[in-house]
C-alpha cells in the first residue's frame, strides 16, 4: 500500500509550522528546488490516488480555526500555552493566566482564548508540544436549524461549521465549553541562550493522547472515518500526467540566473493582488503587463516620497535599470507563470477529489452569502508533508481567498 509517509518522510529538523506555502508558490519561495519539490509532490500524489489506497494516509484537512494555539511541555517539562509568538526570536511563553494577560495585553480577544485553553489543559501531562486551531467557545457556539434540522454551529474565522445536534459529535460539541483541532506535534529544546526552540516532531496529532475531559472538544485534522476513499479515474490520471509534463517542460526552459530571489518575491506579491480580484494568471501576456504596471507603480510611490532632486534622479535611474532587468527576464517570467498554471490546474483536480470525499462527513462547511444566508462550501483546503518535511497546503485560492476578503469575519451565525 502506498502512503504519504513513504513518499514524504518526516524530516526531524523541520522548523515550526508558522506558515504553509501553496504548492504553486514553491517556485517563488525556493526557486528551482521548490519547483522540483512541487512536481515530485504531484507525481507521488498521483501514484497514491491511482493505486486504490483505501484512505489518504497522513493527509490532513485544513480547518479554518482561529487563533492558533500552542501548548504542552517546555524543555523542563513545565506546562505552557501560547500563540505563534512562542516561535519569536524571544519567545512569549505563558506559564500562568497572569503571563497571558501581560504578554498579550494588546489583544484582549487572544487573551480570552488563551486563558480558556490554559485553564482547560493545565492539569494534563504532556511529553511534547502541540499546535492547533481554536474552533469555538460558548460565546460563538449556538444551536439553530439548517434545512429543518437542528445543528450546533460555530464560526471561528471565515467558514461556518455545523454539526447535527442529534449526532454523537454534535452532542460532544454541545457539552463542551471550548473546541480545538490539533495538527502538529513539536519537540521543544533550549538554545545556547536559554530560549525555547521548537522543531517539528510530526504532522498530525493523535488526540487520544489528549483527554482534558468532557468539557473540551478535541479533534485531529485527519480525514473523518466516514469520509470513504478516493481514486483518480483513467481520464483524470491522463490529465494530471499531461499537466505534470507541461510543468516539467517549463521548468527545463527557465534561466534562474535571471529569476532572482527579489524578482520572484515581487511576483509572489503581485499574484496575490490578482487573486484578490478573482484572477490567477489566466492570460500570461496580460499578467506580465499588469505585473510591470504594478511594479512601476510601487517604485513611483517610493520616488514620490523623496524630497531631494538628487535622490529622485538616482531613484529614477534605478527604476529604469530594474524595469530593464524585468524586460530581459520577460520570457522566463512567462515560463514561471505557465509553470504555476499547470501546477495549480493539477492541484485543483486533487482538491476536487478530496472535496467530494469530505461532503460525506458529518461536520459541514458554510459561508455567508451577501444577503446573510448560509451557503454550503467546501473545506478551506488540505495539508500534507512534502519531501523536506515541511507542510504544503492545497487550497482553492480563488474560491477561499475571495470568501476571505469578501466575508465579514466578525459576523456570527444569524439567528432566526
Amino acid at each position: 500500500m502506498l502512503t504519504y509517509k513513504k513518499y514524504f518522510p518526516l524530516y526531524e529538523a523541520a522548523g515550526p509550522n508558522k506558515h504553509l506555502t501553496h504548492l504553486e508558490e514553491l517556485i517563488l519561495t525556493d526557486q528551482k528546488d521548490g519547483a522540483v519539490r512541487a512536481i515530485n509532490y504531484l507525481e507521488a500524489l498521483t501514484e497514491i490516488l491511482d493505486s486504490n489506497t483505501p484512505r489518504a494516509v497522513n493527509a490532513t484537512v485544513k480547518y479554518d480555526g482561529a487563533p492558533a494555539v500552542i501548548l504542552g511541555a517546555d524543555p523542563n517539562g513545565k506546562f505552557f500555552v501560547g500563540s505563534k509568538s512562542v516561535f519569536n526570536k524571544i519567545p512569549k511563553m505563558n506559564y500562568s493566566v497572569n503571563d497571558i494577560k501581560r504578554n498579550h495585553a494588546a489583544a484582549p480577544g487572544l487573551v480570552d482564548k488563551l486563558v480558556q485553553t490554559f485553564l482547560h489543559f493545565k492539569n494534563l501531562r504532556f511529553d511534547s508540544a502541540y499546535q492547533g486551531d481554536f474552533l469555538f467557545d460558548d460565546e460563538i457556539k449556538e444551536v439553530n436549524d439548517i434545512d429543518g434540522e437542528e445543528h450546533v454551529i460555530f464560526k471561528p474565522n471565515t467558514i461556518v461549521y455545523a454539526v447535527p445536534t442529534a449526532s454523537e459529535e454534535g452532542q460532544r460539541i454541545l457539552n463542551s465549553q471550548i473546541g480545538v483541532v490539533f495538527h502538529t506535534e513539536y519537540d521543544a529544546t533550549l538554545d545556547q541562550e536559554g530560549y525555547v526552540r521548537f522543531s517539528t516532531k510530526k504532522f498530525g496529532v493523535d488526540v487520544t493522547n489528549l483527554n482534558p475531559g468532557p468539557r473540551v472538544y478535541v479533534k485531529d485534522a485527519y480525514f473523518e472515518n466516514d469520509a470513504g476513499y478516493i481514486t483518480l479515474t483513467d481520464e483524470e490520471t491522463k490529465n494530471v500526467n499531461f499537466l505534470i509534463g507541461v510543468a516539467r517542460e517549463n521548468l527545463l526552459s527557465m534561466d534562474f540566473n535571471k529569476l532572482t530571489d527579489k524578482l520572484l518575491a515581487n511576483l509572489n506579491t503581485y499574484i496575490n493582488t490578482e487573486i484578490r480580484t478573482g484572477e490567477f494568471l489566466s492570460d500570461t501576456a496580460a499578467s506580465f503587463e499588469r505585473f510591470v504596471q504594478w511594479f512601476t507603480g510601487r517604485i513611483d510611490k517610493k520616488i514620490a516620497t523623496l524630497k531631494s532632486s538628487t535622490g529622485q534622479e538616482k531613484a529614477l535611474k534605478n527604476k529604469e535599470q530594474l524595469l530593464s532587468l524585468i524586460q530581459d527576464a520577460s520570457q522566463d517570467i512567462y515560463t514561471v507563470f505557465e509553470f504555476q498554471k499547470a501546477v495549480k490546474q493539477c492541484k485543483d483536480i486533487f482538491i476536487q477529489k478530496y472535496n467530494n470525499m469530505m461532503r460525506e462527513v458529518g461536520m459541514k462547511n458554510y459561508l455567508f452569502s451577501p444577503n446573510g444566508d448560509l451557503v454550503v462550501t467546501d473545506p478551506e483546503g488540505y495539508v500534507a508533508i512534502d519531501a523536506t518535511g515541511n507542510a504544503v497546503k492545497f487550497v482553492d485560492r480563488l474560491e477561499f481567498s475571495r470568501a476571505n476578503f469578501a466575508i465579514d469575519k466578525d459576523s456570527k451565525f444569524k439567528k432566526n
